[in-house]
This record gives structure tokens, sequence and C-alpha cells, in this order.
């Protein structure tokens, strides 16, 4: 459901109602310290003191702790997602956890859902309830073929964000239903069914904002929604009412999920939800319409930007397999992203105008802080493509972003350590803005300060600038600079992959890059690959057409300009490093 809807008052009363009936160790478990520190504890705390019952039972004095509480002869445990300690500590019966969709995983850990299914292992009839404002997702609604209800439509998961959506997915899928006091019909009320008139002023919109039946149609105002509450079902799909009875099957799960629409909440009316979002809407920023989605109607947000269909990259098939190397190819780059179990490649062929080919592309599965992945990597630097005149990658990419290491040469920071060793790989770090597309910077000193004899350059690109190129040259056409090829067997998750992204414009003129799809590294591997051809030179070599015939045959002969030489030669180690400006040398 949406914010402020008592999401966690109704945990806290699961709490004081378990540990009242029935004692058993609790977990909860919140987004931030901060929020349990400031928010939760002191709440908890006058739970307790409110309720003379569970004050009875609660350890004082020097027993009391601030996120350990003793009561009835059990804890009561307060903890955060960033802390794997506290997650870890004990096990429990029941575990709450609070606006999951807030929670970044613990690196080395996993995520909070699953820490927290794991304290419940030991007890047979544990307890795991689990709360949140959904955040991003591609959701549909569609109409069950039977009850003619409108429900939310099972999306992929890679379409999905938000980590509660896809738990409510996994579940029955209740959603609170209501009757229309016209036609008595039951409908599930959400954003589409909310109306005000067209080009209304934000005071307008909450004037005359109603709540449009699924059914009859009719205009529904702001007075009747307590009793359409009142009367209120959760129906599952399959499921309607009759006679005021809910009848048909229960959805066979082990998991029961729900949701509700901020539209029926008693604290918000109607006009100020649409007064909400016509003024979001009226200042261009998504991340407002975003929070306007999420928190006053409780559903995902899809944000809309420059982003091409996958189709569109499939359109780009040439007539080669992976792994073939087309004529025109002069030179072959390779862009890296590391991640923490894989690192993802694509290595991409350039001719002349920036065409280029995508020859290979896939993942090498392993853990990227131990060196098999690393050994792997040499081997498709070293590889060779091609049969008659073989090439190997001239130039690969490396994103430093997820492993750098905090400090020059650290023990765990082979990405640098794997550079060093091999001249033709560059370590790379994407910036949000950057006064070039393609900036490098020298690396020479040591975690330990001292000077670097053979510094390494750090080569800092412009995501924006990058992202832009890969996703602008897919509707290149044929025949002209900067045509962009996938080969004919290209996957699917490939496709989806370069599109995962999408360019959102914000009021003050920059651009922010929002991920559309939770997939997105041969998007990231591409940018990197166009970074390093620029980077090369290849953006500067173009072959001039040649000059027409000449009607009379006396007069000059047909000129044709000779292309210049595409590779430029190597810069010796010594300065090759050292020089910031050493792509002009070339």
């Amino acid at each position: 459901m949406g914010s402020q809807m008592g999401k966690t008052e109704g945990l806290f009363n699961v709490i004081g109602h378990k540990l009242d009936d029935d004692p058993a160790p609790v977990l909860y478990i919140g987004p931030t310290k901060s929020n349990i520190d400031g928010v939760i504890e002191p709440r908890i705390a006058q739970m307790l003191r409110s309720a003379p019952r569970l004050w009875a039972k609660t350890e004082k004095g020097r027993k009391a702790h601030k996120l350990v509480k003793r009561v009835a002869g059990v804890t009561l445990r307060l903890a955060w997602a960033g802390s794997p300690t506290e997650l870890a500590s004990q096990p429990a019966h029941t575990v709450l956890v609070d606006e999951v969709d807030r929670m970044e995983p613990i690196p080395g850990e996993g995520d909070a859902v699953t820490l927290a299914e794991a304290r419940i292992a030991t007890y047979p009839d544990g307890r795991l309830i689990i709360t949140s404002t959904p955040t991003e997702g591609n959701v549909e609604v569609e109409k069950h073929p039977e009850t003619g209800t409108e429900h939310w439509k099972v999306a992929e998961t890679k379409d999905l964000l938000s980590t509660v959506w896809k738990l409510f997915q996994e579940g029955t899928r209740y959603e609170w239903a209501v009757p229309c006091p016209h036609c008595n019909d039951y409908f599930v009320p959400r954003f589409r069914q909310l109306w005000w008139p067209d080009k209304a002023t934000a005071q307008q919109a909450r004037r005359e904002a109603r709540l449009i039946c699924a059914s009859c149609g009719v205009q529904i105002p702001d007075s009747d929604r307590s009793r359409m509450n009142a009367r209120g079902v959760y129906l599952a799909p399959g499921q309607k009412v009759v006679d005021g009875v809910v009848v048909g099957a229960v959805p066979e799960s082990d998991t029961a999920t729900f949701w509700v629409s901020g539209i029926m909440s008693p604290w918000r009316t109607l006009g100020a939800l649409a007064s909400s979002w016509v003024r979001a809407v009226a200042s261009g920023d998504q991340g407002r319409i975003r929070a306007v989605i999420n928190t006053g109607f409780g559903e995902p947000f899809a944000f809309r930007g420059e982003a091409p269909p996958a189709a569109a990259v499939r359109a780009c098939a040439g007539v080669y397999a992976q792994g073939q190397l087309p004529a025109g190819i002069k030179v072959l780059t390779c862009g890296v992203d590391v991640q923490k179990a894989r690192l993802v490649f694509a290595v991409r062929g350039w001719g002349y105008g920036m065409e280029s080919w995508l020859i290979d592309y896939g993942d090498i599965w392993g853990e990227t802080s131990e060196p098999a992945v690393w050994n792997e990597l040499e081997q498709l630097l070293e590889r060779e493509y091609g049969t008659e005149k073989p090439i190997r990658i001239r130039r690969m990419g490396i994103d430093s972003g997820y492993r750098p290491g905090d400090k020059w040469r650290r023990p765990d920071n082979l990405i640098y350590d794997f550079c060093l060793a091999h001249r033709r790989a560059l370590p790379t770090k994407g910036r949000d803005r950057l006064l070039k597309p393609l900036q490098p910077s020298l690396i020479d000193v040591t975690f330990r300060g001292q000077v670097h004899k053979q510094g390494l350059q750090l080569w800092h690109i412009d995501s924006d600038y990058f992202k832009s190129w890969v996703q602008n040259a897919l509707v290149v056409a044929d025949g002209q600079p900067r045509r962009f090829w996938v080969p004919s067997d290209v996957t699917d998750d490939y496709c989806q992959q370069l599109t995962s992204e999408a360019r959102v414009p914000k009021p003050s003129g920059l651009a922010t890059w929002v991920k559309i799809r939770s997939e997105n590294h041969f998007l990231d591997c591409e940018a990197i690959n166009v970074a390093m051809a620029q980077s090369l030179g290849v953006h500067r070599k173009r072959v001039k057409t040649a000059l027409p015939p000449a009607e009379d045959k006396q007069t000059s002969p047909e000129v044709v300009e000779k292309a210049p030489a595409f590779n430029a030669p190597v810069m010796p180690r010594a300065n090759r490093f050292r020089s910031r400006n050493w792509t002009k040398q070339w």
C-alpha cells in the first residue's frame, strides 16, 4: 500500500499481540539505523508503556536496552537492513520487515528478505511479515475472463525493480475491492479510476475530483468512500462477490499477499490526491511524479523517458552470427562490467564512420574478488577473431566503479592489477556529468603513498553522452555513419538490456538515467565500447568518397583519396601512460 496508511502501526499491533498472547522471540527490521533509533524505538517503547499487561511483563532498569527488549521472558529485537550482525544474531518466531523497497542489499550477505527467512528456519510455525510502499516497475491491468474484475497482471520479473511487488506476485494477490454505491458491483480502485476535469488547476482538481466506477462509469464523490470501505473485501483473481459473500476458490499459495490502493485511504481525500498529481506533472520532475504514484496511490511507477524499444535492437541484426568477423572491421574493443559474482563483456568491431558490429558478448561467472575470473578475462583479451586475417582486442575498458577499492593498489583491487599487467586494458569510471565526454587521469601513487613508476590511466567517461550515443545509434539507417549492427542470432536478453535504461530530462535541463529493467549490464558494456573507440581516435577516421568521373576524358582523371591508416602507432611505454594528452600524439 501507499505511505501513511497504517503499515507500521499494524506491525506494532502484531508485535504487541504476539508478546502478550503467545510470547516468542520477535525481530523487527527497519530500513535504516536512524529510522530505528529516532522513529521506531520510541514508538515501540510508548506502545509497551501504554498497554498495562505488556508493561507489567517488560523488564526494566539495568536489564532494559534500547534495541533489545525483554517482554514476557522473550526477546524483542530491533534491527535495520544495513547491519548483518543484527540480522544474523539470533532466531525469531516472528520477523517483521518494514519498507523492504527502501532497503539496500548487504554486500557479501544478500538481501534483507533472504536473511529474514533464515531467522525463522528453526520455528516450524514461524511467520515472516513484509510490508512496503512499492517503487519502480512496469505493471498493467487485465480483466479476469470469468469474474470481469480488473486485477494487476503478473509482470515479468525483469520489468520490476520493486521487491515488494515481486513478492506480491508470488502469493495469493488479494486486492481491496469496494462496492459502487450506484450499481453495487465490486471493483478495485486504482489511479486510473481517479477523475478530475481536463486542464484543471491543482485547486480545481482538489474541489472536483471523483472516483469512477469501473463497472457503470458513475462518478463517486469523496463522501461515499467511508461507506464503501465499510463493505470492502479482499478479492483474488477468480473470486467475486455474490450477495455480499466472496465466492470462488482460494488461490493455492504458501504466502498470503495483499494490495490496497491509496485512493481508499481514510486520511487522504480524492481531491488531495488529484491535486498532488496535477502539481507533480506541472513541475516536470519525474522523481516527484514517482513519489505521488508510490506514496499516494501505492502503485509501481514506470519512468517515461527516452528509451527505444527492445525491438529496435533486433532490427539492427546483420547477416552474420556471433563470433564471426564481418568485412569492414578494422579494430576491436571490449567493454567489461564488473559485478560481484561475474564479469559481463561485449566485444565490438569498428570500421570507418564509427560503423560497428557486435562480435561477441556474454558472462564470465565467478567471484570477482578471486583471480579465476580474471584469468578467463585474460584469455578473452588474447583471443583472435577471424580466419583470414585474425585480430585481437585492441583496447578493453573495465568498469572500476563496483570494485575499485578505496585506495590505489589495495590487495583486493584486482581491476587495477589486471590493467597494470595488460596495457591494452584500461580502468574506467562513469560520471554523471563531465566537461568532456572522455577524460583520462593519471594514477601513479600506491595505497602506501609511494610513487608508482608505471602509473595507470583511469578513464572517466560521461555516462549520459555514451549511453545516449548507443541508444541513438539504434535508429541510424543503413549506409549512414554510426550504423550499429548486432548478430543475426542475438539473444532477447541482450536486446532488453540495451534498452533497460531511460534518459529522463530534469527541469534544470540536465538528465538522469533510470533503470526500467533490473539488468542493464550490456548497455554499460556498449557505452564503454564507444568510449574506448573514441580513445583510439576511431571517430576521426573517415573515408572520403571519390569524385565523379569527368565527362571529357582529356580533363583530370578521377581522384580517389586514399583512406588514412586506421591503426595508430603505439607510443613507447615510457610516455604512453605519463602524458595526459597521449591520444593527441597519436
